[in-house]
């Protein structure tokens, strides 16, 4: 039946208005940076304000409007400019089943706590712009500082006006304590408590509080939004910085956070999301320990993420050979990953045929420049769905400083060793450090340590120069092969297979199971798996996927060695296939041992058998006349003269025919 128009227009507008009413509260963020502190205020010049360029394009991507996103800066950013601006912001504006994200990176201390309600008998603190490090008696006793308690007050305000239907994500890049360090790497926070001496020593010997805010107190939470927060670090660890792709100097808890929420799904919990943090800084800070409390089973941003999409627009078109994709190495994209221009409304590339195919010349954060191999024209280019179809995973590479006397013997051995390494820099803050005993035990003549002073190797004064500079380079190689492969994440949606750790307690005698444990009695709060020496596993893989799914399993331990656990000496690659919608466990154990730290499982799934024994063992030289992509990458990942004669560029692999995903636990 026909209508007038009128009554077109009444009936548009009645289905139109309902859609207004449930329109949800726009989300709003408030980012908070403190890097450039006065040098009389005894606190190191920090990077806080790279931490935000990258949280701000993260927010972008997912969501948050450029109106909504408000960020406060150095001199603004004292203690009651940021508690006025978290009322402005985010308290004032508020409504409920909005979502409220804050942000700050800056340092943090201990203070004296001020109420008894700490175990340890100090408050964890943010420190502005205006707070200086000492404790001075009458001058200055930390009363600029923002202790966790009045932060969780004004949240709990805040979580109040958005409501149960509301959600607050908190991220504090700071750290209010830790060891003390050599001085290698930029850190956040100090040994340093604001307090008195006399203070200091009655709580010296009372227990630690783990870091939380006064919002899980464990009071009445009804009627509040719920609340998820995440630390830079445990208690009594340092809080280090990163380099970025670009190689700016950022806070690590910043850097994964905008790179992992990227690649995030609308049904990710923050509990998963924390998961893939901790994979990520456990390459680029394997000394930090990240936590998480709160409502970490809610979905992010209360289901409100956008999500990583499966194909990327094209956001600029330059030439009919060049474009610009609106996606950049926070999504994965890196230098000489390939991408396909398909027609819009494609859903499957692997069913169609594109406009062009094109390598990434250049990758930004949130862009990257894309070389054609067909021209494309403005429209067409415009208009087109880009999918990754090559996943390159950026450079190998990894910056050494030398801080050895001019005249330690193994100098020259060293420069001869590393001159094949191409991809070896000096650019500073440096991933590793080389230095001269110091304190290290009597008969030690080198050690190498990372930025965040982990020492990776104690190298004896008894070896010949030759030989220790052979030992010195493998270590460093290792550890840069590690973090490399730490960062190794690819989804294929034809062979999306899942990792399952079973814990179980064996019969010796009989190598049987007599029990079988949930995975959940082996997490903590935030969810992070521990195992203890001597605990023993089972492995369960499941594909979800519709093809036959060929997998391997390597461990990356905490000292950076890499083992292949399948398929092992007497088994071969072709044994480990799971059918589609099946499930297999590995008929076999696996015990947990030292050294004790962060252990990464990967699980490397393919369409057809690989092995990466003969490369493992040749430590990059491998056997076959014709090895596959991913077999080619691993080998290249040893930093061998493939990988070395392309100064340090990866090759690309195929995203339809490998997927890796990652366990990460850690052993006590």
């Amino acid at each position: 039946m026909l209508l007038p128009n009128h009554l077109l227009r009444a009936f548009a507008i009645t289905l139109f208005f309902p859609f207004l009413a449930y329109a949800a509260p726009p989300k709003r963020a408030l980012l908070v940076a403190v890097g450039n502190y006065p040098p009389e205020s005894g606190w190191q010049k920090i990077n806080s304000r790279n931490d935000i360029t990258l949280i701000k394009a993260a927010l972008l991507k997912q969501g948050f409007s450029e109106n909504e996103i408000v960020i406060l800066e150095d001199e603004a950013a004292t203690k009651e400019g940021i508690l006025r601006a978290i009322r402005e912001q985010l308290v004032d504006k508020a409504e409920p089943g909005g979502v409220a994200y804050f942000h700050f990176s800056g340092h943090g201390q201990q203070v004296a706590d001020d109420n008894g309600d700490e175990l340890d008998g100090y408050d964890e603190a943010i420190v502005p712009i205006n707070s200086p490090m000492h404790y001075e008696e009458g001058v200055y006793e930390g009363e600029n500082l923002i202790r966790d308690d009045e932060l969780g007050k004004i949240f709990k305000l805040l979580r109040r006006k958005l409501g149960p239907t509301g959600t607050l994500q908190v991220l504090l890049d700071a750290c209010h304590s830790g060891t003390g360090t050599r001085g290698f790497g930029v850190a956040r926070g100090t040994t340093y408590k604001m307090a008195s001496e006399n203070y200091n020593e009655s709580n010296l010997n009372r227990g630690t509080d783990k870091t939380e805010m006064e919002s899980f107190d464990g009071a009445d939470e009804s009627g509040l939004a719920p609340m998820v927060a995440f630390f830079g670090a445990a208690q009594n660890q340092l809080n280090f910085e990163t380099r970025d792709e670009e190689g700016r100097g950022v806070g690590s808890l910043s850097y994964a956070f905008s790179k992992k929420i990227a690649s995030a799904s609308p049904s990710t919990t923050y509990r998963g999301l924390f998961e893939q943090i901790r994979l990520e800084m456990s390459a680029i800070a394997p000394r930090q320990q990240p936590q998480a409390e709160g409502a970490l089973d809610l979905e992010i941003l209360g289901g409100r993420l956008v999500g990583k999409p499966s194909f990327f627009r094209v956001k600029q078109w330059n030439d009919p050979g060049s474009v610009i994709l609106e996606a950049g190495w926070l999504q994965g994209v890196y230098e000489g990953s390939v991408v396909g221009l398909y027609p819009p409304e494609t859903r499957n590339s692997a069913d169609n045929t594109p406009y062009s195919k094109g390598t990434v010349s250049f990758a930004g954060a949130t862009t990257s420049t894309i070389i054609l191999d067909v021209d494309v024209d403005q429209r067409t280019a415009l208009g087109a769905w880009a999918f990754m179809l090559e996943q390159n995973f950026g450079d190998l590479k990894l910056s050494v400083k030398n801080d050895l006397q001019a005249d330690n013997p193994i100098l020259p051995f060293l420069k001869k060793r590393l001159e094949k390494v191409t991809a070896l820099t000096q650019e500073e803050p440096a991933d590793l450090y080389l230095t001269d005993n110091g304190s290290a035990p009597r008969g030690a003549a080198v050690q190498l340590i990372t930025k965040d002073d982990i020492v990776i190797e104690t190298f004896p004064d008894n070896l010949r120069p030759e030989i220790l500079a052979d030992r010195i380079v493998r270590e460093m190689l290792a550890f840069g092969q590690a973090r490399f492969i730490k960062n190794m994440e690819l989804t294929s949606y034809d062979l999306p297979v899942e990792l399952e750790l079973i814990p179980v307690k064996i019969n010796r005698r009989t190598m049987s199971v007599e029990a079988q444990f949930p995975l959940a009695s082996k997490q903590d709060a935030s969810g992070t798996v521990h195992f203890q020496d001597g605990d023993v596993l089972k492995v369960k893989v499941t594909n979800h996927g519709n093809k036959p799914a060929y997998f391997t399993l390597l461990d990356i331990q905490p000292d950076n060695q890499i083992n292949v656990l399948i398929p092992q000496a007497n088994e071969t690659p072709a044994e480990f296939l799971v059918a589609p919608g099946q499930s297999v466990e590995v008929n076999r154990f696996f015990e947990i041992g030292p050294p004790v730290g962060t252990e990464v499982f990967k699980l490397v799934a393919t369409d057809q058998p690989i092995d990466l024994r003969p490369i493992s063992s040749s430590r990059g030289a491998g056997t076959k006349s014709s090895p596959s992509g991913f077999e080619r990458l691993f080998s290249q990942t040893y930093f061998n003269e493939d990988c070395m004669t392309r100064g340090g560029k990866t090759i690309s692999i195929s995203t339809s025919d490998v997927n890796v995903s990652s366990f990460t636990f850690m052993i006590d």
